[in-house]
């Protein structure tokens, strides 16, 4: 299961805060700088231009969804359709998120543990032999004496002739061989120390504490990675007790069966299960055989994994349900979202993108008035080109018609006083 938890370890790792001070009030709506930046991303290297910009944007994406509401977009049955299809995606991926991601906390001792380890430092030199009889002879010279760089001649490591294998971090160095030159002072050696196939000799040429990176400019990066690597740990136990309690089973015989060749399957081969859950609730070849064998000659991902990915996220559904987690605060929210997305796109598609209409007359005038803009050029050439702009063109023009209006019906009222923190970066 540990492949299939650290993917959803990774569609989930996400984390911000903002403060909830109020953006814009339109018709009784309050919308806040946390619902701007749950939209927008606001870069560091926005200038108030392209920050007015998303602010425009998100006004007008409120003033569609709420006029969207008014002619009772949320019962149209493409949307409810759309949403009956995203729910269940959305339930379970909150609920994963819920019981993982958020129980997830890093002390502010184990992001400076971390960095204590970056910053201390070990300027090195090596000797690496797979011999057992040359290593032993290296180890009695250097106890008797004799000088670490006379021995360099018995390493097997030819990169660099006087052994110097450059500075690294203690984070950096494996656990086996740290372990050992934390006993050993500057100046000395650290082995015979084996590690994987090879024998190794550490000579410490300086160990020291590096005055950079400075903590406040990684200990945020260290943080994110503390909590992703937790989110993996418990992103595991999570995903394996959910396939314990569903009890669920392969069997090997309809694995096969899957990769099996066309013209060898028989119809008794597709009646058989390939896994089950609850002991009562049994998959056969015939229902996933298309699908695992197209995404298994895309990916040559072997056909559990890829059974798994589907299987997972349909066992952490379940769980949700007996545990009424549609009802928790984060989920209804996002729940909410889906269905204003699915109503924002319906109705942009019916008042803009619908509307929008080209005909070869149309491109063939546009060509002809705008000539000079293609030398040497046929109809036939721009043909595809012309389109695409008359189309962009017409966007455009709908979209300002659409939300020209919706601005004169709702007139939102802007609070200037956050706009211009926003706007000036004084908003943290």
């Amino acid at each position: 299961m540990k492949k299939i938890s650290i993917f959803f370890v990774s569609l989930f790792f996400i984390i911000g805060c903002s403060k909830d001070e109020v953006l814009v009030t339109i018709n009784g709506n309050k919308f806040t700088l946390s619902d701007l930046k749950s939209d927008y991303q606001l870069a560091p290297s926005d200038d108030s231009v392209k920050i007015m910009g998303k602010v425009d944007d998100f006004i007008n994406n409120k003033l569609i969804l709420i006029e969207a509401k008014k002619q009772g977009y949320e019962n149209d049955p493409v949307v409810m359709r759309a949403f009956e299809t995203s729910r269940k995606d959305v339930i379970w991926r909150g609920y994963y998120e819920a019981k993982v991601i958020d129980k997830i906390k890093v002390s502010e001792s184990a992001v400076r543990k971390i960095y204590n380890q970056i910053t201390d430092q070990y300027h090195l030199a090596m000797i690496v032999q797979n011999n057992d009889s040359i290593a032993n002879y290296i180890s009695s010279q250097l106890k008797n004496g004799v000088p670490f760089d006379s021995l360099i001649k018995y390493s097997l490591d030819t990169l660099s002739k006087t052994g110097d294998i450059g500075s690294f971090s203690a984070i950096s160095i494996p656990e086996e061989l740290l372990k050992s030159l934390k006993r050993t002072k500057t100046g000395g050696v650290a082995g015979p120390v084996k590690f994987g196939d090879f024998i190794y000799f550490l000579k410490v040429i300086e160990h020291k504490k590096s005055t950079t990176p400075a903590y406040k400019d990684v200990s945020e990066n260290i943080r994110n990675n503390l909590k992703y690597e937790e989110a993996k740990k418990k992103g595991e136990e999570f995903v394996d007790k959910i396939i314990k309690e569903a009890k669920v089973e392969y069997n090997q015989e309809g694995l096969d069966i899957l990769l099996k060749p066309d013209s060898l399957i028989t119809e008794k081969d597709l009646e058989t299960w390939v896994v089950k859950k609850y002991d009562t609730s049994f998959v056969k070849v015939r229902t996933v055989i298309d699908a695992i064998r197209y995404q298994y000659k895309q990916s040559s991902i072997e056909p559990k994994v890829l059974i798994e990915r589907e299987l997972v996220p349909d066992l952490i559904y379940d769980a949700a349900l007996k545990a009424n987690a549609e009802n928790l605060p984060q989920i209804k929210s996002n729940l909410q979202k889906t269905l204003d997305n699915l109503i924002h796109q319906k109705f942009y598609s019916d008042r803009v993108l619908e509307k929008v209409q080209i005909d070869s007359q149309m491109v063939a005038n546009y060509f002809q008035q705008h000539k000079s803009d293609y030398p040497d050029k046929k109809l036939a050439d721009v043909y595809t080109v012309i389109t695409a702009r008359l189309r962009e063109m017409q966007v455009d023009s709908l979209r300002k018609i659409l939300f020209d209006e919706l601005r004169k019906k709702y007139q939102p009222q802007i609070n200037e006083k956050v706009l211009v923190k926003l706007l000036t970066k004084e908003e943290k």
